[in-house]
């Protein structure tokens, strides 16, 4: 589809509307399809939309809504399926830790010790704060024990250590020995998402989360599932998985759209949480994350 066709297109379903009266908001409550992407597709602004699938399937949604025919439209009934031509076979996963169209199994080793970092940290910080707990404990009653004897001494004098020092000791052991807990980290709440069938998506919106890294992972079972994940006009992964894959999600992106083939055969968790993806064979699945600020 060329882009004077797609300004056509946009012009044509933006006369539509102000000829009914209806604003974005109107058309945006009738389809579950966001403003900013109503908008950029009335003005030829198609580089914010997640993918080509989207174009034509939003263009149909939209038409219908203002009461156009989306084949008169589009010239075409069936929109494009996820291609599996890819030449997979200088498949890597760069510096960045986002996997290029396949897999390089050079890298594997080095990415299962950096997504186990985080816990290896975390298991040398406990064992430092026991350590400090055992070493206060300690001498802590090594004090109270020396305190006794020396009670029990009377030869020893009690002016050689003042006790303004002995109680500033004792407050700082115990100061020490209180450490603050290390505040948990707040799991990143999905929440209900929506099913759009029309579509053949399922839709996450996420606010506050565009300014931040995510991790989406993908577990194959069985023969596998072809997946494309991507970011705006960015692929991260388009491939047959068979094994599972860790995708790395940039910073500052507006939405992260994933496509399945064979959905039966996949699981997916988007920043450790489970994403509902149907348990069907259709001949394909789309997965909608909208990241806002």
């Amino acid at each position: 589809m060329n882009e004077t066709l797609i300004n056509q297109i946009g012009e044509q379903l933006k006369a539509a509307r102000l000829n009914q009266n209806l604003t974005l908001d109107d058309i945006q409550a009738t389809t579950k399809i966001q403003v900013r992407y109503l908008d950029a597709i009335e003005n030829n602004n198609l580089s914010i939309l997640p993918g080509d699938f989207y174009v034509r399937a939003f263009i149909r949604q939209y038409a219908l809504a203002v009461g156009l025919n989306p084949e008169d439209l589009l010239g075409e009934v069936v929109p494009e399926s996820i291609s599996r031509s890819h030449d997979l076979s200088r498949a890597h996963r760069d510096n960045d830790g986002i996997v290029r169209a396949g897999i390089d199994h050079r890298q594997t080793a080095k990415s299962r010790i950096s997504g186990m970092m985080p816990t290896i940290w975390l298991g040398i910080l406990v064992v430092v704060v026991l350590i400090m707990i055992w070493f206060v404990l300690t001498h802590i009653g090594i004090g109270s024990q020396n305190s006794s004897n020396d009670t029990d001494n009377v030869s020893v004098s009690t002016s050689t250590v003042p006790s303004s020092s002995s109680a500033r000791e004792s407050s700082s052991s115990a100061s020490s020995s209180r450490k603050p807990a290390k505040k948990a980290a707040t799991k990143l709440d999905l929440g209900t998402p929506e099913q759009n069938a029309a579509l053949q998506t399922t839709i996450y919106n996420l606010s506050g989360q565009e300014s931040k890294k995510h991790t989406v992972k993908i577990t194959a079972r069985g023969t596998g599932t072809n997946v494309k994940v991507s970011v705006g006009a960015d692929v991260l992964l388009d491939e047959n998985v068979t094994t599972d894959q860790t995708i790395s999600i940039p910073a500052d992106s507006e939405a992260v759209n994933v496509q399945f083939t064979n959905v039966v055969n996949a699981t997916m968790t988007f920043d450790g949480q489970k994403v509902t993806v149907l348990d069907t064979a259709t001949p394909f699945w789309n997965v909608l994350f909208n990241l806002d600020k």
